[in-house]
């Protein structure tokens, strides 16, 4: 077996131009037969370096690699198919480093802390070479010709779909860099349209070609896809450096690509009235709750002037607390889309934000569309009443829903307007007189001399009762008298007392 090695060069000491020698890592060829060495892997401390060939094996070198020339060699695993990439992973700690392996027909994990590291295989299926690598969460992301795939030693995660021959996977920030076989009559394209979304590439080139590549800039964090377009002569390498991307192509020309600020991205979502993505893409970038609820008005507006109504009202409703309820209130009025705006205002009711007049609107809103179920629901289910009362009882007498009004009236002690939904909308005179026979003195008293013609015009004998027991128990019996005497009269006059025109004796 013949060996080769490996060259570790101190990037700090060649940008300060010092003359440094490179680290050798000599290693051994694994078999008698040379295979192409196809993927190398090393841990941040580079105490540990993994090597994949063509021929499948895999080889571990371990050892204080950088200070000393003695260095341990094994084979970790062999197998049947090419090694295609290699990623180490070290925990918090430091005490426990995973290699996770692809080759072109298997994804597997090996745990290379100890001294025997057995393969755990996450699936039956593999990736071409450059077409995996590692993400912020440590998770192995694996570009397949259907689609995007996770993996964490447990086993796969989500995936996402990107049906496309992959050639080369990278990753900037929260982007992920894709370059894909294109078919040879697509037209060539590096030059970001005005209504692209959120990436800016300059191009000015004009080519002839015979393999073009297509790459595209997937935005993994808002969900969409922030660039894509055609590289004559196909990508040959991507760099991201200085916070820019870099893509070598494969006529020699270099493509430079910068990220727009946000409300550059935003405007572009805009334009093409793709809201939920830049309600999304704010919410990402930090926006504060009010920039975000302007994003959900232009959404609003936007579904609006289409006439999607109910869609539009979804959206309006995360306005509310910033954008002024009128403005909402004002549409749906007058659309006539009174069940869209009863939803709305029963929001302003559920976060605080009501009115007496909203709550005036809300109830006429409920007695027009004769939603008794959606008004016994608000009254009755309301634990903080977030309204102002004495307007729902006058909404629910006006429209004769009198049984929600005199729930109100009894709930919230309001005496004078229960008596007169009793005695006069629903002339329940029994049941007025039995609610009286539970009020205390001074209040019975009151709305006796109120209430007692009415009462005893309808139910003479019941009326004179309750009148007597408030005379004969104490209960203001001036007050009482006074009722009584004003009471009577409208009744026939009693007969005069005649008793001294005539002269008695008893004999």
């Amino acid at each position: 077996t013949s060996r080769s090695a490996i060259k570790l060069w101190s990037v700090d000491s060649l940008l300060r131009h010092e003359d440094t020698q490179p680290v050798v890592v000599k290693y051994q060829q694994p078999t008698s037969t040379p295979y192409p060495l196809t993927a190398v892997a090393a841990t941040p401390s580079i105490s540990q370096i993994a090597l994949g060939f063509a021929g499948g094996h895999m080889v571990l070198i371990r050892g204080n690699i950088l200070k000393s020339k003695s260095t341990k060699q094994r084979t970790l695993h062999v197998a049947p198919e090419p090694v295609t990439n290699l990623h180490f992973v070290t925990d918090a700690a430091g005490t426990r480093v995973t290699l996770f392996a692809t080759t072109t027909a298997q994804t597997m994990v090996f745990d290379t802390s100890g001294s025997k590291s057995e393969p755990a295989v996450l699936e039956e299926r593999g990736c071409g070479i450059g077409c995996s690598l590692m993400n912020e969460e440590d998770e192995l992301i694996v570009a397949r010709d259907e689609a995007i795939y996770t993996y964490t030693v447990d086993g796969r995660g989500p995936c996402f779909a990107f049906d496309a021959p992959k050639v080369l996977l990278r990753r900037f920030k929260h982007y992920l860099l894709l370059a894909t076989a294109a078919p040879s009559s697509m037209a060539p394209n590096l030059a970001n349209g005005d209504d692209r979304p959120p990436v800016d590439a300059t191009e000015s080139r004009v080519y002839s070609y015979n393999d073009p590549t297509t790459f595209t800039i997937l935005d993994t964090k808002n969900k969409l896809v922030a660039y894509t377009g055609v590289v004559p002569g196909g990508v040959r390498g991507v760099a991201t450096e200085w916070g820019s991307i870099f893509v070598l192509g494969g006529h020699g020309t270099m493509d430079f690509f910068s990220e727009k600020d946000l409300l550059e991205r935003l405007d572009i979502l805009y334009r093409q009235n793709l809201y939920p993505l830049a309600v999304k893409m704010a919410q990402n970038g930090n926006y504060d709750m009010a920039s975000v609820a302007g994003i959900y008005k232009r959404y609003g507006d936007w579904l609006y002037s289409k006439d999607d109504f109910d869609s539009a009202m979804l959206q309006y409703v995360q306005t509310i607390g910033v954008v002024e309820p009128s403005y909402i209130i004002r549409k749906y009025l007058d659309a006539q889309r009174l069940n869209n705006l009863t939803s709305y205002l029963q929001e302003l009711h559920t976060a605080g934000m009501a009115t007496s007049d909203h709550t005036t609107l809300l109830l006429n809103c409920y007695t027009k569309l004769r939603d008794e179920e959606r008004l016994n629901q608000f009254i009755h289910t309301q634990e903080d009443y977030q309204f102002d009362v004495d307007t729902a009882i006058h909404v629910c007498r006006q429209a004769g829903f009198y049984e929600q009004a005199l729930y109100l009236a009894d709930k919230f002690s309001k005496t004078g307007m229960y008596l007169k939904l009793k005695i006069e909308d629903q002339d329940d005179i029994k049941a007025a007189l039995e609610y009286m026979r539970k009020l205390g003195d001074t209040d019975i008293s009151a709305y006796l001399a109120e209430f007692g013609r009415r009462c005893l015009g309808s139910l003479p004998s019941e009326t004179t009762e309750l009148l007597v027991d408030v005379c004969l128990n104490g209960m203001d019996v001036r007050a009482a008298a006074a009722t009584a005497d004003d009471m009577h009269d409208d009744m026939s006059a009693p007969y005069a007392d005649t008793t001294s025109l005539l002269s008695m004796r008893r004999i």
